[in-house]
């Protein structure tokens, strides 16, 4: 009776393929977004989305500049920034210091609104006190200010201010940008390092986009550096970050990714393949039918998920290791026994590659249960690629090899391939088998005795770039403004009066917090906010104020004020104008407010959503943190950081574990038991895997590997391809009657091209962008060439020694 897999499907079942081929195709999008690998219902992973998608400007690009001289760091941000503002077809604007040390005159606006947005009792006190019988009084009070006062900020301010309208409420007094604060936003403390940021005129959505808007901007940005370098020793650092270089970032390193794991994996497979046998037209026939399961697993992949996502693209590299298997052990076996049909060497060796295409399917769809998506995907797409090739290459890369020998010869019977010489295994050669099988075991189980085990990395490291400039600008602003590690905390509703109720709800949560020492600070938009009840009580005092303009100014001039010291209250006069001939909710328009409010708010069509910054004591007992995270709202309110977002998603995975573990175990013993039906051999199996972890954890801990968010999905994937070289191995050697010689020529150096090519799959993932693609990729091809290695040298010994006993037993 024929093995199921040996039924060809014939060529209209290939036709058929076509048609999900091609509609897959039209639906086949890439998608670069690292958010869209994670479990979308994480809160930490919904906060940072949302950050990302409303409060990270995607037209706003941040220059950084770094140098030993203050003055001239600041020539060249002022220089940059002046070389950029021409350019208004590129730049919308370009903000090299606080907005309102650029134009003060804009504070204006956002005073007018903080006091709008205050209770009626306390906007009715400013009314009362600049009421025509108390004017008089306000400003010979001011005059005393000026002649009395010792701090310059408080005179500068009184005498641009004599109605005192900039003295706000203590509790917004602190949302008003000081005119002479705010450049430690933009400087460090000693001036040798600035940032500038710069927002594009042009939509920035797509990488053609980013990456030809950032290549018209730089030769400016270049000159100006290049003009300032000559007259100083040490040159400038300058540094690019924000969505556009992201994006760009991104986009290179996925074809950056491509053409290094494919192009490395495929060249790997040609140089290995023809170092074996030397034949052009199996070489090229080979990647001709591999460059078809990839491009048809693509399709399929588009098929059903319409989007891949950037990491999922390792998937390319890894089909393109583990499909050439099949292909390598039919070749290898069709040389080894000349004599047999192809359909005898199809029947001859499909057990094994049956049970071993259902390992690594089994291995890799497992993934979609270990809690991230991203890797998921890359899962289903390995596991429809293998199930491809394991179809193609068993009924379609013989055939055009060897086209005489489509037909068994007369002579030729399956009791050929039983031939074998039956010469024992010198004893020097067993010695040695069983010194080495010592030495590895002593090597794995003495590291981790000694050195312990690999450490556990539960940030969010795995999901960044590596060697990014964008990110190393990124951490440069962080450690030279001295930007401590923050919570981003934010608020989200259906309209403005339901995130103020929120961001009230959490300012007292906050203030418990701070009294409990669990939080040391925050920055919280809760006077910033606009309140639309309070504007509409106000509206009419706002209204009345604002007619009143021509007596204040009369007042003031009388009582010995100049025209440049009422500049800011008639602009605030006019904005309370302005507002109180509105019934909508109102926000400053200005430059200096949109800057400020663009920062800390955001608006859709359906939602409103506001954001803050918490800053955490240190060492903070996770009991205390976690009372502190139950008290805030639970609907509409996130709380994230990219180092909680690891530790969210180290927690699901590890939780997620044993649902990608066990299933694999159970499925490696049911495939071991179906392939062998004997305890003997289902155990070596097992030996190999065990000791080849060993070397695994081994080798991670020597050089400093650590298990992360990515890699630990590399314990599945070992177990279920690293189990297919002893299936192949003593399957061989059951075949040949224990002919060491004979299974080493039909499958061993068939195994030994196979696992060097997946090997070099998984080693060409080191090279991603992606750091923890670059672990995975590493821990897999570790794990993967122990388990050959051992299955190729180490295992044919163990069984004839472990055959041999049974055998003295029987008699």
């Amino acid at each position: 009776m024929k093995h199921p897999a040996l039924q060809h499907p014939g060529r209209w079942l290939w036709l058929l393929l076509l048609v999900p081929v091609a509609i897959g195709l039209t639906r086949l999008h890439m998608d670069a977004d690292v958010f869209n690998l994670l479990p979308a219902n994480l809160p930490s992973v919904q906060g940072l989305q949302i950050y990302q998608k409303h409060f990270s400007n995607a037209r706003e690009l941040i220059i950084t500049i770094q140098g030993t001289n203050a003055e001239t760091i600041e020539t060249a941000a002022r220089t940059i920034a002046e070389t950029l503002r021409p350019l208004s077809n590129e730049i919308a604007s370009v903000t090299w210091q606080p907005p309102w040390l650029d134009h003060p005159e804009q504070t204006a606006e956002l005073v007018a609104y903080l006091w709008l947005n205050q209770p009626p009792s306390v906007f009715a006190e400013l009314t009362n006190k600049l009421a025509p019988q108390n004017l008089a009084q306000t400003l010979q009070t001011t005059r005393e200010q000026l002649a009395t006062s010792l701090s310059p900020e408080d005179i500068a301010r009184s005498s641009y201010d004599p109605f005192g309208l900039t003295r706000l409420p203590e509790s917004a007094s602190g949302a008003a940008p000081s005119f002479a604060q705010g450049g430690e936003a933009f400087s460090s403390p000693d001036g040798t390092f600035r940032i500038l940021f710069v927002e594009s005129a042009v939509d920035l959505q797509t990488y053609p986009q980013c990456d030809r808007w950032l290549k018209s901007i730089q030769p400016a940005i270049d000159f100006v550096v290049s003009q300032l370098n000559q007259k100083q020793n040490s040159p400038l650092k300058i540094g690019y970050t924000g969505r556009p270089v992201f994006v760009t970032e991104t986009a290179e390193g996925m074809k950056h990714d491509i053409v290094t794991s494919i192009g490395g994996t495929a060249a790997v497979i040609a140089i290995l393949f023809w170092l074996a046998h030397r034949r052009v037209k199996p070489m090229l026939w080979l990647l001709t039918l591999l460059a078809l399961i990839l491009g048809a697993t693509l399709a399929l992949g588009g098929l059903i998920y319409g989007t891949i996502n950037a990491i999922s693209l390792g998937f390319a590299a890894i089909l393109l290791g583990l499909a050439v298997d099949y292909a390598v052990v039919h070749y290898q076996e069709a040389l080894a026994h000349p004599a047999l049909s192809i359909a005898q060497i199809r029947h001859a060796i499909a057990p094994a590659i049956f049970w071993a295409a259902i390992t690594t399917i089994s291995a890799f769809l497992v993934l979609n249960f270990g809690g991230l998506p991203g890797l998921g995907q890359l899962g289903t797409l390995v596991g429809i690629g293998v199930a491809l090739a394991a179809s193609i290459m068993i009924f379609e890369y013989l055939p055009p090899l060897f086209p005489d020998r489509k037909e068994p010869k007369p002579e030729a019977d399956l009791a050929d391939v039983r031939v074998h010489s039956n010469e024992p295994v010198s004893s020097g050669r067993r010695s040695l088998v069983f010194a080495v099988s010592a030495l590895v075991l002593v090597f794995g189980f003495g590291v981790a005795l000694v050195e312990g085990l690999p450490k556990i990395d539960a940030t969010a490291t795995a999901l960044r770039p590596k060697n990014s400039p964008a990110y190393d600008a990124l951490d440069n602003i962080q450690k030279n403004l001295n930007q401590r590690d923050s919570l981003w905390l934010i608020v989200g509703g259906n309209d403005i009066t339901d995130v103020g109720t929120k961001l009230d709800q959490v300012h007292a949560v906050l203030e418990r917090a701070e009294s409990n020492k669990v939080v040391t600070s925050s920055l919280l938009p809760v006077q910033l906010w606009p309140r639309p009840a309070n504007q509409n009580a106000n509206r009419a005092n706002a209204l009345k104020l604002s007619n009143e303009g021509p007596l204040l100014r009369k007042t003031a001039l009388e009582n010995g004020f100049g025209e440049t010291a009422l500049g800011l209250s008639d602009l605030m006069l006019r904005t309370w104008h302005d507002a109180a001939s509105q019934t909508n909710v109102y926000w400053p328009t200005n430059d200096m407010s949109r800057w400020i409010f663009n920062k800390m708010s955001a608006r859709t069509p359906t939602n409103e959503f506001a954001l803050g910054l918490i800053y955490v004591a240190t060492n903070v007992p996770p009991s205390a943190m976690a009372k502190f995270q139950s008290e805030l709202p639970q609907n509409g309110v996130w709380l994230s950081s990219w180092e909680m977002l690891g530790e969210q998603i180290f927690l699901r995975v590890k939780a997620n574990m044993w649902k990608v573990v066990l299933p694999m175990v159970i499925l490696v013993l049911l495939s071991l038991s179906m392939a062998f039906h004997r305890k003997r051999e289902i155990s070596l199996s097992l030996i190999v895997l065990v000791i080849s972890g060993m070397c695994l954890l081994a080798v991670m801990r020597l050089t400093g590997w650590s298990w992360n968010l990515l890699n630990l999905m590399a314990i599945p994937l070992i177990l279920g391809t690293g189990v297919d070289y002893s299936i192949f191995m003593q399957l061989a050697l059951r075949r040949y009657d224990g002919d060491l010689d004979l299974a080493n020529r039909a499958v061993g150096r068939a195994l030994l091209l196979c696992g060097g090519t997946a090997v070099a799959a998984f080693a060409s993932l080191a090279f991603s962008s992606n750091e923890g693609m670059a672990s995975l990729g590493e821990v897999c091809a570790v794990g993967i060439g122990c388990n050959m290695l051992i299955a190729v040298f180490l295992l044919p010994i163990w069984w004839q020694q472990v055959r041999g006993k049974e055998r003295l037993r029987k008699k």
